[in-house]
């Protein structure tokens, strides 16, 4: 696919993103190299990418099982071994992946620190803006930095987010406090993803006539589809971090909605559909 096609698939706020992610694309399939990315991209630019892109294999690493922002990796053919047809290539966030499909795992050693940053929560309650105010506070990008997940941890509470290398440093350097609090802040060891921090969910299942888009954002709101057009109309309903303003968009298992006032959804899974014929499906909610 040719940049200027590639390209076209992303809004114009997202095009200098897009274009580097390209660039990390050539590199691989022009010198034979494993081109890693610096910046965390969001659903709608991996889910694009697809297993392979171009020719050139295609995994994904966010730290965390089911990350939603990820580092990718365009890996050609040649470093991979004993995979029929390479059809089968996963980029899923699995360390047994690697394995599975042949990859030598030190060859894939992606470019980011998960950072632990702890506080003293017994005065009052933080949440992910305090967390991510105060680390873009330090003029940071929001793309070199992960999914940041929050753990209670006694008097404690402690932020989770993988980092680009490259700034990993100068964020333990330079970071002092989460709002007013002062953080300690350490590195945490990766390879054993069993004993990262998981996502926290509420499950809710729901029954719609279809997966479109003002059904399903009706249904988990308990609006009216007639009263959810405005908000999706006004840009207020992204899904995959990207304002969808077609509320006829039909939905696959996986998308990610959020909705300004009410949070943020999965579609998990798909639970069959009612004798009526309506579909009920799994949405799990963040917490």
């Amino acid at each position: 696919m040719k940049k200027e096609n590639f390209l076209r698939q992303f809004p114009k706020d997202l095009e200098y993103l897009a274009s580097k992610l390209y660039n990390y694309y050539e590199i691989a399939q022009d010198y034979e190299i494993i081109s890693f990315t610096e910046e965390f991209y969001t659903p709608n630019f991996w889910k694009k990418l697809g297993k392979k892109f171009g020719g050139v294999n295609i995994v994904c690493d966010g730290v965390f099982e089911d990350s939603d922002r990820r580092q990718i990796a365009f890996v050609p053919d040649s470093f991979i071994d004993g995979i029929d047809g390479h059809n089968n290539f996963g980029f899923e966030n699995n360390e047994s992946d690697f394995e599975n499909f042949g990859i030598n795992r030190n060859e894939l050693q992606f470019p980011n620190k998960l950072l632990k940053i702890s506080i003293d929560s017994r005065f009052r309650e933080y949440s992910h803006k305090d967390f991510l105010g105060s680390l873009m506070g330090l003029n940071i990008k929001r793309e070199l930095m992960g999914d940041l997940i929050l753990e209670n941890e006694g008097r404690k509470i402690s932020g989770y987010i993988p980092v680009s290398e490259k700034i990993a440093d100068y964020i333990i350097s330079e970071l002092k406090q989460i709002g007013k609090a002062s953080c300690e802040i350490e590195i945490i060891d990766t390879k054993n993803k069993n004993i990262l921090p998981q996502y926290k969910y509420d499950n809710k299942l729901i029954t719609v006539p279809s997966k479109r888009l003002d059904s399903i954002v009706s249904t988990i709101t308990n609006l009216s589809r007639t009263k959810v057009i405005e908000p999706i109309e006004k840009g207020k309903v992204l899904v995959d971090y990207v304002e969808e303003k077609d509320k006829s968009r039909m939905l696959e298992i996986g998308s990610l909605i959020t909705i300004r006032g009410f949070g943020k959804y999965k579609l998990f899974l798909d639970k069959g559909e009612t004798k009526k014929g309506k579909e009920r499906i799994l949405v799990k909610k963040y917490i």
